[in-house]
């Protein structure tokens, strides 16, 4: 049997090889001219989630909205936090999106604010400012089920049974009941991981390859978030999380952590908000991107 890789093996080597021309169907928004905003989305997603936030920037910024690996039209499979963000350089690098001394305002939902965090870790000279919407980053993003869900056999039979059976029915009693124990019951058991990864497609179950990439970021996630979060003091930038005060996927009290580990991060939770904010508050997740702009001196705020 061949082995699988160790996520520390996951690094430049599923990178190289050409980038994907403008316009390629793998980073779906490339909009508007001027400082540079990039996009990250979570699990599952791809970067047309962004379409709602990338309008309201356009006018200002040169807005970037690429798919993640294993993910969308990514051709490449999934990857660790690390991977994800050597694949985010390289998307900056190879497209020429920053001139030299540029850097970009980086904003991150869910997951992809985890990958936001390590890019700014590691390239720096990338990263002017990070907002960070629903995020992970620290242990007190991390409950029960993401830790069964990293399993190897267990996470992949839990995402096959809820894909054959919870989503029929959730979906089904969802038809029949709008109020009442039955909503209520099923509105609770939409925010676990496992339901609302097979919910997230629509009127189509997760695929195989969307199984496999949901999972390899449970897997990473469980085994980096230490180490993130280990090195968040020594982040040396602006930083905005923003977070949804009902928020029942990432707890409030993971975004409190969040925002002190990060030296002068700024906090904002949203009454009545939920995991979603970044879609349902567009305007709100603009506003702070052109005043975190400004605080990172960043030209054309």
């Amino acid at each position: 049997m061949t082995r699988a890789p160790a996520l520390g093996e996951m690094d430049e080597r599923q990178h190289r090889g050409p980038s994907a021309p403008n316009g390629s169907r793998s980073i779906p928004i490339d909009l508007g001219t001027g400082p540079l905003v990039l996009l990250v989305h979570g699990q599952p997603g791809n970067g047309r989630i962004w379409w709602s936030v990338a309008e309201e920037l356009q006018p200002d910024f040169r807005v970037v909205a690429p798919d993640r690996p294993g993910w969308g039209a990514h051709p490449r499979p999934a990857t660790d936090l690390r991977g994800n963000a050597l694949a985010l350089a390289r998307v900056v690098e190879d497209r020429e999106l920053l001139q030299e001394g540029e850097k970009a305002v980086v904003v991150g939902h869910s997951l992809g604010g985890g990958v936001a965090l390590e890019l700014a870790l590691r390239r720096p000279d990338l990263v002017g400012a990070l907002v960070l919407v629903g995020s992970v980053g620290v242990a007190a993003a991390l409950n029960g089920l993401d830790r069964l869900l990293a399993v190897p056999l267990v996470g992949d039979g839990l995402l096959r049974a809820s894909g054959a059976l919870m989503r029929r029915g959730v979906l089904a009693a969802r038809r029949l009941s709008r109020a009442g124990a039955v909503e209520t019951a099923l509105e609770r058991a939409s925010r676990l991981p496992s339901v609302r990864a097979v919910l997230a497609e629509g009127d189509h179950p997760m695929d195989a390859r969307g199984r496999r990439a949901f999972l390899v970021e449970q897997r990473a996630l469980i085994q980096e978030t230490p180490s993130l979060e280990e090195r968040l003091p020594t982040l040396r930038l602006p930083a905005a999380i923003l977070h949804g005060a009902a928020d029942h996927i990432v707890s409030p009290a993971a975004a409190r952590d969040l925002a002190e580990a990060i030296p002068g991060a700024e906090l904002h939770l949203e009454a009545g908000s939920g995991h979603r904010l970044a879609f349902e508050r567009p305007e709100l997740v603009a506003e702070t991107v052109r005043r975190y702009c400004r605080l990172a001196g960043i030209a054309g705020a």
